[in-house]
C-alpha cells in the first residue's frame, strides 16, 4: 500500500513540475532569446517482488531528471553571425548617408562654388580693367574658400562623431562582457548542483547575441559550464568568470583616429574587428571618410597650385608681376610618438599632376626606409636609403632614425581646410599677360580655362572630375552598404526563424501540454487518494 502511495507521489510531483515548466514557456512566449523548456522524466527503478524461480518486479514511479531547453548551437551562431553583419552594414550605411547629405547637395557642394568662381575669372577676363569685376572675383574666391573649409569641417564633425560612437559602444562592450562573466558564475555554480538552468543560458546568450551587434565574437563553452568569448584574432574577452575591458585611446599612427586595445596592453585589435558596429564605423573611417577628405584636400591643392602658377605669370592693374593668389595647402607629417630616433621628415609638392589623395607611412626597420601607400597598401619605395620623390611628392629625411620609427605623410589631408586666398587688393589681380599691356585679358583667359583642364591624377582629371568622382563613390558605397543591409537583414530573419523554429514557443502545443498534464496530475492525485484510502481501511481493521 506504502509503494502505491509512493508511486502515486512520484507521478503527481512529475506532473506539478511538467505544468510549471509548461506555464513557464507560456508566460515567455513573447520573451526575445527564450528557449522552450522541457521536463525529462525517466521511470524509476522497480521494486524486486518474486523469487529467484520467480522474478517479479514491481514499477515504483517516476523522477524528473531534469529540465532542459530546446537549443541548437548551429544555429544559435548563425544568429550571432548574421546579427554581426547587419550590425556593420547598419552603422555604415547611417555613417555613409551623413557623408553623402554633405557632399551631394547641390546648394553646398563643392561644385557650385566651383563654378562660381571660375565663372567669375571669366567676367574679369571679359573686363580686365573693371575694378568691380575683380573685386566680384575675389569674393567668389573667398566663397570658394569657405566652402573648401566648411566641407572638410564636416567631414572633421563626422569624424570626431565616429570617435565619440566608437568610445561609447567599447563602453557597452565593457559592460556586456561583465555581464556574461558574471552570468558564468551564477551557471558554473548551478550547474555544479546539477544540470545548469535553463533561464541563466538564455539570459547568457542574449547577451552574447547583443555583443555580437558589437562586434565579431567566437565562443567557447568549458566543462564547468561556463562560455569564452573571444574577439579579434582570439584574444580572450571573457575567460570563465573574467572579463578583460577594451579601451579607445588615439592612434599612433594616425592622430585623427582612435585604436582599440585591451586596457593595460599595448596590444591593438582594431584590424581585427571587421564586423559588427564597431567594424562598421572603423570601415567608414577608413574605407570612406579618409578617401573622401584626401579627395578633397587634392582638389584645393590642385585649384591653389594651378592658380598660382598661372597667375605669376600675367601682370596686375599697375604692370607688377602676379603675386600668389591663394595660400598654398602644404602636407601634413607627423611622427610616431614612440619614435626613440631623431629622424625628421618634411614633404613638398613636386608633381601635382603624380600627387595621390592618399596617406602614406614612411617607417625605418633597421636597414631600409619604407614608403607604403596606405589607400591601397602598395609599397611605393623600399631601399636602404630614404626616398627623395614618391607619387609627386619631395621628402627630405634627416636625423638619424632608430628601428621601428615610423612616419604618417598626409599630402592632402588638410589641403581643403589650409586653403585660403592669399590677395586682398583687387588690382593685384594679374589679368594681363607681358604681350599686350596691363588692360589685355591674356593671362585671365588663361586662368579661367584652368576649369576643364586636367591636371590632376597624372592628368586623367580635372576639378571638376575629382568631385564628381569623390561624390560617385561615396554614393556607390552607400548604395552597395544598403544592398548588403537588405541582403544580410534578410539572412538574419532566416536564421531567427529557423533557431526559434527549434527553440521558440508554440502556444498550441503548450496548451496541448497543459492539458495532458493536468490529466496526469489529476490521475495521479487520484491514485494517492485510493493508496491513502487502502492504509486507512487497513489501519481501521487493525484497530478492532
Amino acid at each position: 500500500m506504502v509503494d502505491i502511495l509512493r508511486t502515486g507521489l512520484s507521478g503527481l510531483v512529475a506532473s506539478q513540475r511538467a505544468l510549471a515548466t509548461t506555464s513557464h514557456n507560456i508566460a515567455n512566449a513573447n520573451t526575445p532569446g527564450y528557449s522552450r523548456q522541457r521536463v525529462e522524466l525517466a521511470n524509476n527503478a522497480p521494486f524486486f517482488a518474486g523469487s529467484p524461480k520467480n522474478p517479479i518486479y514491481v514499477g515504483t514511479g517516476v523522477n524528473v531528471q531534469s529540465i532542459s531547453r530546446a537549443y541548437d548551437d548551429f544555429l544559435t551562431q548563425q544568429v550571432r553571425g548574421h546579427n554581426s553583419n547587419v550590425g556593420q552594414s547598419e552603422t555604415l550605411d547611417s555613417w555613409i548617408s551623413q557623408l553623402d547629405g554633405v557632399l551631394g547637395n547641390g546648394k553646398t557642394g563643392l561644385a557650385p562654388a566651383l563654378d562660381q568662381f571660375f565663372g567669375a575669372v571669366q567676367d574679369a577676363a571679359n573686363s580686365p580693367a573693371s575694378v568691380p569685376a575683380r573685386q566680384a572675383l575675389l569674393g567668389q574666391a573667398e566663397t570658394l574658400a569657405s566652402r573648401f573649409r566648411e566641407l572638410n569641417g564636416q567631414m572633421t564633425t563626422l569624424r570626431e562623431g565616429v570617435n565619440q560612437t566608437l568610445s561609447q559602444t567599447v563602453g557597452e562592450v565593457n559592460a556586456l562582457a561583465e555581464g556574461i562573466a558574471k552570468i558564468n558564475g551564477a551557471i558554473a555554480q548551478s550547474q555544479g548542483n546539477g544540470d545548469a538552468a535553463p533561464d541563466l543560458l538564455d539570459q547568457r546568450d542574449r547577451l552574447v547575441n547583443d555583443l555580437s551587434r558589437k562586434l565579431p565574437v567566437s565562443t567557447v563553452i568549458q566543462d564547468d559550464g561556463t562560455m569564452n568569448v573571444f574577439v579579434g584574432k582570439g584574444q580572450g574577452l571573457v575567460v570563465g568568470v573574467k572579463a578583460s575591458a577594451l579601451e579607445t585611446v588615439h592612434s599612433t599612427t594616425d592622430p585623427g583616429k582612435l585604436d582599440i586595445r585591451f586596457e593595460k596592453t599595448a596590444s591593438s585589435v582594431a584590424d581585427f574587428l571587421n564586423g559588427g558596429e564597431i567594424g562598421g564605423m572603423l570601415d567608414f573611417q577608413n574605407k570612406v571618410l579618409d578617401p573622401a577628405q584626401n579627395k578633397l584636400g587634392l582638389m584645393a591643392v590642385g585649384v591653389a597650385q594651378t592658380f598660382n602658377e598661372q597667375h605669376i605669370q600675367g601682370r596686375d592693374l599697375d604692370g607688377n608681376p602676379g603675386a600668389q593668389f591663394f595660400a598654398p595647402p602644404a602636407p601634413k607629417v607627423a611622427a610616431n610618438p614612440a619614435n626613440a630616433g631623431s629622424g625628421a621628415v618634411t614633404v613638398t609638392i613636386a608633381d601635382l599632376g603624380a600627387l595621390q589623395p592618399s596617406d602614406y607611412e614612411l617607417k625605418y626597420d633597421g636597414a631600409n626606409y619604407n614608403l607604403l601607400r596606405l589607400s591601397d597598401n602598395k609599397m611605393v619605395s623600399s631601399s636602404a636609403s630614404p626616398p627623395s620623390t614618391a607619387d609627386g611628392m619631395q621628402i627630405t629625411f634627416s636625423g638619424a632614425p632608430v628601428a621601428g620609427d615610423r612616419f604618417l605623410i598626409q599630402p592632402t589631408r588638410d589641403g581643403a581646410k589650409d586653403f585660403k586666398v592669399a590677395m586682398a587688393d583687387p588690382r593685384a589681380f594679374a589679368a594681363a599677360d607681358a604681350t599686350g599691356g596691363v588692360g589685355n585679358n591674356g593671362n585671365a583667359l588663361a586662368l579661367a580655362g584652368l576649369q576643364t583642364e586636367r591636371k590632376l591624377l597624372d592628368g586623367s582629371s580635372s576639378f571638376h572630375e575629382v568631385q564628381a568622382r569623390m561624390t560617385a563613390e561615396v554614393g556607390i558605397q552607400g548604395s552597395s552598404t544598403r544592398a548588403s543591409l537588405k541582403a544580410q537583414t534578410a539572412l538574419l530573419g532566416q536564421s531567427t526563424q529557423a533557431r526559434d523554429n527549434v527553440s521558440g514557443v508554440n502556444l498550441d502545443e503548450e496548451a496541448a501540454n497543459l492539458m495532458k498534464y493536468q490529466q496526469a496530475y489529476e490521475a495521479a492525485a487520484r491514485v494517492v487518494q485510493v493508496g491513502d484510502s487502502i492504509i486507512q481501511t487497513l489501519l481501521d481493521a487493525v484497530r478492532r
